[in-house]
């Protein structure tokens, strides 16, 4: 396989991510102290205002990502965010730590 169809494949992979609701957590196997720790971040999230999910990618790679909505009061999710939450996540885990990620609205 080439450079260029390596590149197509990992963005098609980190495009490829899902919502799933947070309660999915407790299926992975994660430990108690993990999970805590999970649940911690996501309660400081929503207090913030925004909405908390797990993301997950086809590859294993996942993250619990807290995204603050809109003025209007939606959530987006583009291709752009779920690769840049891809790669962090990524990152996190090679890195050891819990991939906790959030991404905030930065338009006017």
């Amino acid at each position: 396989m080439d450079f260029a169809n390596a590149s197509h494949g990992a963005t098609h992979l980190a495009h490829s991510g899902r919502l799933h609701p947070f309660e999915t957590l407790r299926q992975t196997g994660l430990s108690t102290t993990s999970l805590a720790r999970c649940n911690r971040y996501r309660r400081k999230r929503e207090r913030q205002g925004a909405r908390v999910a797990l993301m997950a990618w086809p590859d294993g790679t996942w993250c619990v990502l807290a995204m603050h909505p809109t003025r209007a009061g939606l959530v987006v999710l583009g291709d752009d965010s779920k690769a840049d939450a891809y790669e962090d996540a990524r990152q996190m885990i090679r890195d050891g730590f819990l991939p906790l990620l959030a991404l905030r609205d930065l338009s006017p």
